[in-house]
Formats: structure tokens, C-alpha cells, sequence
């Protein structure tokens, strides 16, 4: 790994986490979502409310379907994180997939470093040591550069959605793995 990889400490987050998690998050969603939502919906993000949420998810994982969230921390800076747990959508559940990655953002800077795969190795050794074999996660369909590291990481697209969120249609794909170890291995 190059550049910044070297001085990357992975961890599970803490509810100190929080206010950065909330930050990045915002940060990721202004970056990686520029062009494909519209400007006014990322201008309103605010890092306050995504932090108070994390703060909830960190504090109380058992509520959030037994969530974990991951991060990389470059000297005490988190650039990147990943939250992953039960499966919430339960047609998927009813396939065999009992896991999820809810979330997985890592800021520009800082990608095609490995950290992705750092994380996703990271969520996977944690889903499978709670017995969770396989699991998804959806991305937005015009996020072609997250879609082929999934596809990267052995991800097969296993479903599609159109949902409102933020008074937004939003056009999804699933990801799924039905066995996680494939990704520990890569």
C-alpha cells in the first residue's frame, strides 16, 4: 500500500467516534454524490445530525440490529468507516442473507489505497464471528466507481430498488455475498 495506508490504524469505533464519524459522513456523501443528487440535498447534510445518530449507534449497537462500525484512523484523524450488522431489509433475510453492510464511506484522499479493503476484510471477519455468512449492501446505480470494488471484492448484484429518501428518487442495487470468507481471503 502506498501514500497514507502506512500510518492507517484500523479499530472498532466508540461513541467518542461520533462527532468525526458525523463529519466524514457528510463529507463522503458531498464527494462521492456531487453530480448524482441534487446540490441543495448535500448543502443541507448536516454533520451535527450524523453525528448525534452515530452517537446513538455507538452507544446502544443491540437497538441498531447489533451494528459495528469500523474506522481508519490516520494519527488520530478517522478517514474512512464502516457499519455492518443484521440485515434490516427482510426480503433479503428471507434469501439467506443475515447481514448487511449499512454503511461504508471512505474520503477521497485517502481511496485506492486499500483502506476499502482493509474495512470490508474488517466488517467480514465480524459478521462471521457472529455467525453471519453471507450479507449485502446497496449502492446508489450511478456510483460506478463503488459498484466495480464491490464487483472487485466478489460482490454479485442480487437485487434492485427505487426508494424516496430526502424527497429524493433514489435508483439502488443490492451487493451480496453469500460467503463472506471470500472476502477475508482477497
Amino acid at each position: 500500500m502506498a501514500g497514507h495506508a502506512d500510518t492507517i490504524e484500523f479499530r472498532k469505533a466508540t461513541p467518542r467516534d461520533a462527532v468525526a464519524i458525523g463529519g466524514l459522513h457528510v463529507a463522503s456523501w458531498r464527494e462521492t454524490y456531487a453530480g448524482l443528487l441534487p446540490g441543495e440535498l448535500l448543502d443541507a447534510l448536516s454533520a451535527e445530525a450524523r453525528a448525534a445518530m452515530w452517537s446513538e449507534v455507538l452507544s446502544d449497537p443491540v437497538t441498531y440490529a447489533g451494528t459495528a462500525v469500523f474506522v481508519a484512523d490516520s494519527a488520530g484523524t478517522i478517514v474512512g468507516f464502516g457499519a455492518c450488522g443484521g440485515q434490516r431489509d427482510a426480503v433479503l433475510a428471507r434469501r439467506g442473507f443475515h447481514a448487511e453492510v449499512g454503511a461504508f464511506y471512505i474520503l477521497r484522499s485517502h481511496q485506492r489505497q486499500g483502506l476499502g479493503r482493509s474495512l470490508m476484510n474488517l466488517m467480514a471477519r465480524h459478521l462471521l464471528g457472529h455467525g453471519w455468512t453471507a450479507a449485502t449492501l446497496w449502492v446508489l446505480r450511478e456510483n460506478g466507481p463503488a459498484r466495480q470494488f464491490y464487483e472487485k471484492l466478489g460482490g454479485a448484484i442480487i437485487g434492485e430498488r427505487e426508494e424516496n429518501q430526502f424527497g429524493v428518487s433514489l435508483s439502488e442495487v443490492a451487493y451480496g455475498w453469500t460467503d463472506l470468507s471470500s472476502v477475508v481471503r482477497q
